[in-house]
């Protein structure tokens, strides 16, 4: 596949295109094959992006790292069409690019890609997007364990959430067996407890959270503000009103309320057996 089709089929931004098919035609490629190679290894990542930037030079906008991790993808396709998995989860797994590129967009006004080091996740293979969830595979003390992360545009109606669990959980059976039975966690907002205090009973968050079991909570983490608001940064008495949950959630701040950060394990209950 090549970069200009794979936009295409991710429906990556026209103005992003002109850029990266503009990039594609100077960057070196040749120059750089050893950093591309090891952005499709886990263990490398950190030390591929690092020396990939350093050869790449100024890249405000993210462009010129987006062309070649673009060139990654093209070679991720090949391999997912070796192992069969289907093209519908390779749109779905690759269109974070898309998703995040319009996100900074929306909230910046411009085009820039500054998710280079998490999408080599999609690049290396360890992340896929399985309905309206995405899994991560990852070991921890030699356990195999699966992130489970949620994209900004989830449907979270209780009948979605199942199908991907259910779907998740065929798909390492059949592709990744080593993963199969593995415990399935999350890391988020979403799971944190004190929502109760601001969302209605019939919340589609709190009815997620109950196929969690909570392991730890950290009271003073600030990371929901960035989702919920856009910015951590941004004094309490200004915070936005746009949606339901900001306004909720704002006077429960100002009467200094806490939500933070919650990590929980999947419940292996009917809801989500095969």
């Amino acid at each position: 596949m090549k970069i200009i089709e794979l936009c295409d089929l991710l429906e990556i931004q026209n103005e992003v295109q002109e850029k990266v098919i503009e990039y594609e035609k100077c960057i070196d490629f040749k120059g750089m094959e050893q950093e591309l190679e090891q952005m499709k290894h886990p263990e490398r990542w950190e030390d591929a992006l690092g020396s990939l930037k350093g050869l790449l030079g100024p890249d405000e906008d993210g462009m010129k790292i987006l062309t070649c991790q673009l060139r990654c993808v093209c070679d991720s396709y090949a391999k997912y069409e070796e192992l069969g998995i289907s093209k519908e989860i390779f749109i779905a797994t690759m269109k974070f690019f898309t998703r995040f590129l319009q996100d900074h967009k929306d909230r910046h006004g411009s085009y820039c890609y500054i998710w280079a080091w998490w999408t080599v996740r999609q690049i290396s293979m360890v992340q896929y997007r399985i309905g309206e969830l995405e899994y991560e595979m990852r070991m921890e003390n030699d356990k195999p364990l699966i992130d489970i992360h949620i994209p900004a545009d989830a449907d979270m109606t209780t009948g979605k959430l199942r199908k991907s669990y259910v779907e998740a959980l065929n798909f390492f059976k059949k592709y990744y067996p080593n993963y199969t039975g593995a415990d399935m966690v999350c890391s988020s907002w979403l799971l944190v407890p004190t929502l109760r205090n601001v969302l209605s009973r019939d919340s589609r968050i709190l009815k997620f959270q109950k196929s969690f079991k909570i392991k730890h909570i950290e009271e003073d983490r600030l990371d929901f503000m960035d989702w919920i608001y856009g910015s951590r940064e941004i004094p309490l008495e200004e915070l936005p009103e746009n949606t339901s949950l900001q306004r909720n959630l704002k006077p429960y701040l100002l009467n200094k309320g806490k939500i933070g950060w919650a990590c929980g394990k999947l419940i292996s209950n009917p809801f989500i057996e095969v």
